[in-house]
């Protein structure tokens, strides 16, 4: 019997064999992807792709080649390779992307990725703030374009920024690569940032602290058509200005802000606001984030602010202050201050997520003081009390009649085997391994053990924090859940030390009132969570007046002070 095949069977056949043939390419190219697999649903736009060179001559001077196609878009990069390590990064286009990359003219690797927002209505908001009588443009050399739709651009691309970092930096912690939304994956008619036209007089908002300019704005724009209990706000405000200085000194940063007007770097509750003092320093495009952060131009001090880390380089002003955004923007998902890692002073050299070799910020003790040799600080970091928060964020939780007068019941026997406790001066996760140590290994073996490591750039969350924000209403599917997130019984007894939850509990933590820093906490990650938790005392005798935070399964946050 004799098989015919129609055109559209033989052309069937074909895509088959082009896939087996782009498949065994994959399966035998020294090209290796360590954090994503072919066909992965991103639901953010700007991935960072980390790999190395596993096998063949490799050499610091070869270029990957990069091919991104996206239906009729194509967009060819270059990218550096070090000791076989490489990073591209790529802004993917909504539907299925096409990744080849190619080395040595002999080496192929092919990476589909298919971007798609989450359907929910929560989501972070980008702002740029004019104030009245300013004409929006804010403060850069005169080679710089300051213009408001400049700032716009540079904020758009920071947001994207941190959003992709926070979701590989949880994906490296083991939970997931999670993340939040923004405005216009959201609501695609919105700008990827907006801007706001405030009734502050310029003049005013100058002479105004920052945190009377956060409780202004928090304010003015929950007023307005803008105000939303489904919207985090990350605000930039446009007319801050550095009066400069004729001293040839090196100063500290408190000195540095004394001379910042209209300075802002706080985060809490619905909005995180920022000023614009190095906002020159950003990338306006995809394409220069990383010439940006590899900026070594000094600073001109003299006329411009900087905040570097005392590194006083163009480049590593973008580092500190995006650094200093991510870990602010963090306070309004309900993260407090941590001894180490992104919620502690661990964000300075966050370039060196996206640089490969000798061009990395060197992470030495001698880098992290400044010029008196004493411990970088920043606003941002100063560990400050956290901002009191008026607004809400969801509905408020139910809670029980009046305190009860009893013991501590019985609960003091319940198994310690289903929780985790942390120390505030817990490792990351997974502490940074070699990133190489596995290239002889199996391909499979390789990603298993490498897609957990950070590549040794320093940057991570603490697995308090981790857990916190796995769970978090803002990283999580919304559609469905909003009935159950208003209903469910979260309350804690300070009498009697308990926490009781029919949703589930998935982290408790002990924070002290007054620095706003985690003492204690405590993760529930087992399948079905515990429903009642009895809090010991293990905290420092220190802290007199403490907040106990907690979360539960569906993301709901309970904070309430207590004195012991």
């Amino acid at each position: 019997m004799t098989t015919v095949l129609t055109h559209s069977a033989c052309d069937n056949l074909q895509v088959m064999d082009n896939r087996t043939l782009e498949e065994n390419k994959n399966e035998n190219s020294a090209i290796f992807v360590t954090n994503f697999e072919n066909g992965d649903v991103i639901n953010y736009s700007l991935v960072i792709i980390k790999g190395i060179i596993t096998s063949g001559d490799c050499s610091n001077y070869k270029k990957l080649k990069c091919t991104f196609r996206n239906n009729d878009t194509q967009k060819n990069s270059q990218w550096d390779v070090y000791n076989r390590e490489f990073k591209v990064l790529v802004e993917l286009k909504k539907g299925e992307n096409v990744i080849d990359l190619d080395y040595a003219e002999r080496h192929h690797k092919s990476l589909i990725l298919n971007y798609a927002p989450r359907k929910t209505n929560l989501r972070v908001t980008p702002l740029y703030i004019v104030c009245q009588g300013h004409d929006g443009c804010f403060q850069s050399p005169p080679d710089v374009d300051n213009s408001i739709e400049s700032g716009c651009s540079r904020v758009a691309v920071g947001s994207k920024l941190i959003q992709s970092l926070t979701a590989e930096k949880l994906y490296e912690s083991g939970v997931g690569r999670k993340t939040f939304q923004l405005e216009h994956e959201v609501n695609p008619r919105k700008p990827e940032c907006i801007i706001f036209k405030s009734n502050l007089n310029v003049n005013k908002a100058r002479k105004m602290k920052q945190g009377e300019l956060w409780t202004h704005f928090g304010r003015e724009i929950m007023l307005s058509d803008l105000g939303s209990n489904e919207r985090k706000y990350l605000a930039f405000l446009s007319c801050t200005r550095y009066k400069g200085t004729d001293i040839d000194k090196p100063m500290t940063h408190d000195e540095i802000v004394a001379l910042t007007e209209g300075y802002a770097a706080l985060g809490g509750g619905g909005l995180a606001l920022f000023g614009t003092a190095c906002l020159y320093t950003w990338p306006t495009c995809v394409e220069e984030i990383v010439p940006k952060f590899l900026d070594c131009t000094p600073v001109n001090v003299r006329r411009f602010m900087d905040d570097s880390g005392y590194r006083s380089t163009l480049g590593g002003c973008f580092a500190t202050t995006l650094g200093s955004v991510f870990h602010e923007l963090g306070h309004t998902f309900d993260l407090g201050h941590t001894k180490d890692g992104i919620m502690g002073r661990g964000f300075d050299n966050i370039d060196r997520v996206f640089l490969v070799g000798e061009k990395r910020s060197m992470l030495t003790k001698d880098n992290m003081n400044n010029f008196n040799g004493k411990p970088v600080q920043h606003s941002t970091v100063s560990l400050q009390r956290n901002i009191n928060v008026t607004m809400n964020v969801a509905e408020p939780l139910r809670v029980l009649g009046p305190r009860s007068k009893t013991t501590l019941g019985n609960f003091a026997s319940m198994s310690k085997s289903d929780i985790v406790r942390r120390s505030p001066n817990v490792t990351p996760i997974t502490r940074p391994s070699s990133l190489y140590s596995s290239v002889t290994n199996k391909l499979s073996e390789s990603r298993k053990n490498m897609s957990k490591s950070n590549g040794n750039d320093s940057i991570y969350w603490t697995r308090n924090c981790a857990v916190l924000l796995s769970y978090h209403r803002w990283f999580n599917n919304e559609y469905g859940r909003e009935r159950q997130a208003i209903t469910r019984y979260l309350k804690f007894d300070k009498n009697k030390m308990m926490i009781i939850s029919t949703a589930g509990i998935r982290i408790v933590e002990v924070r002290d009132e007054s620095n706003g820093m985690v003492l204690d906490s405590y993760e529930f990650t087992n399948l079905l969570p515990e429903k009642r938790f009895l809090v010991p005392f293990t905290f420092s005798p220190k802290s007199k007046v403490l907040t106990i935070v907690v979360e539960d399964d569906l993301g709901n946050v309970l904070k309430q002070t207590f004195s012991y």
